[in-house]
């Protein structure tokens, strides 16, 4: 269902219940295309709705305490967690496919001993496995949506929604400062944590990203820290991998495999020091803040 165009002169509780119910509404449309082969974007896609109506739940926790209970957003965690590691193949087969020409022919029998590795993980979660979480969801999904379509939300009646929202929105941007002035030298986990708050930023706006220049402007700069994040993260979830493929396998596959470390670890490095330039010595991440401040300006007035 298509968000309303006059969602931000609705009460707290309403215009959340539709929000939820448009994210539901995607995820439904999503979630088949995870089982076409054909479809190289669809599990992607699904994961990215399921994490969307997460953060959405999580932003919101307390507001639809009557329709949303905490075992939803279980159900939800649960659902990315068994179709984790079959995208994180998927995503590391991609990055391997573009290294080929950067390899040596001695290290070509390791190349193709971790490709052959990644394929079998994202088989592994492939085919029955994700027909049965896709069922699942379906089924959570119906049950999800009758309480939200049924049931009249409780609490905080009356509130508007732009002032429950800027104070969502100041509060989440306080976390990503935090996360920010935590990572000291901490180049995996701090960023990684500085990842998350920037998405829960993003998706706490995109609803009202088509109301005016700030907001618009403030999910380009959130989608833009999480691309050099993503990039970030993508290596460290490889070098894990990569390092446990070495640990007793013969020499042939071995140069090969430590050839790809290397490169891996290289794409990280290039990542880190974009993310350090362009985010943290640079203006990047004050700016972000900055219009996280103003469009809680801007929803206030």
């Amino acid at each position: 269902m298509p968000l309303p165009g006059d969602l931000l002169r609705r009460g707290a509780e309403e215009a959340v219940r539709l929000i939820a119910l448009d994210l539901l509404s995607h995820a439904r449309e999503t979630a088949p295309r995870c089982l076409d082969p054909e479809d190289s974007e669809g599990l992607h896609d699904f994961r990215v709705s399921i994490r969307r109506l997460r953060s959405t739940l999580s932003a919101w926790k307390g507001l639809l305490r009557a329709l949303v209970e905490k075992r939803d957003r279980k159900t939800l965690a649960g659902f990315q967690k068994r179709t984790g590691a079959s995208r994180d193949a998927e995503v590391a087969l991609e990055w391997l496919e573009t290294q080929v020409e950067e390899l040596e022919p001695r290290h070509r029998p390791g190349y193709e001993w971790v490709e052959a590795r990644l394929r079998s993980a994202a088989r592994s979660q492939s085919g029955d496995s994700n027909r049965e979480v896709c069922a699942e969801f379906v089924e959570w999904a119906d049950g999800f949506e009758s309480r939200l379509e049924d049931s009249v939300p409780t609490g905080c009646v009356g509130l508007p929604y732009p002032h429950v929202l800027a104070d969502r929105l100041e509060r989440i941007a306080h976390r990503l400062e935090l996360c920010v002035d935590g990572l000291g030298g901490d180049r995996k986990r701090g960023p990684h944590k500085v990842r998350i708050a920037g998405k829960r930023l993003r998706y706490l706006v995109e609803p009202v990203r088509t109301e005016g220049e700030v907001a618009a402007s403030l999910v380009e700069r959130c989608k833009r820290l999480q691309d050099v994040l993503g990039t970030l993260n993508d290596a460290h979830v490889l070098d894990d991998l990569l390092k446990s493929c070495i640990v007793g396998e013969p020499s042939e596959e071995e140069a090969g495999v430590l050839a790809l470390c290397r490169l891996n670890a290289a794409r990280a490095r290039v990542s880190y020091r974009s993310f350090r330039v362009d985010w943290l010595d640079g203006a990047g991440m004050q700016t972000l803040l900055d219009g996280a401040a103003e469009l809680a300006r801007e929803l206030r007035s």
